[in-house]
C-alpha cells in the first residue's frame, strides 16, 4: 500500500453525524473466523447486532441515508 494522498477531504474535520462505535463480539471455543459485534451510530444512539460484513454495511447504509449531511443542511 502506498502513501495517503492528502486532500481537503482527508486533512478536514470529520463529520459526527458520520460516525460510529463498532465492537467486534470476541468469539471463544469457536472455530474459524466470525465476524459479529454491535453498531450503535453516535448521533442517534441507533444501533443493531450484525453477523456479517453485508449486515454492517446495511447499518451504515440505512442510518447515513436517513441523517442529512452538512451539504444538504447548507443547501
Amino acid at each position: 500500500m502506498g502513501p495517503v494522498r492528502l486532500t481537503p477531504e482527508t486533512t478536514g474535520p470529520l463529520s459526527p453525524t458520520r460516525a460510529f462505535v463498532v465492537q467486534f463480539r470476541e468469539l471463544t471455543g469457536e472455530a474459524g473466523y466470525g465476524f459479529t459485534g454491535r453498531v450503535e451510530h453516535v448521533i442517534t444512539g441507533h444501533a443493531a447486532r450484525f453477523e456479517s460484513p453485508e449486515e454492517l454495511a446495511a447499518f451504515f447504509t440505512r442510518i447515513l441515508s436517513a441523517v442529512p449531511t452538512k451539504r444538504s443542511e447548507e443547501g
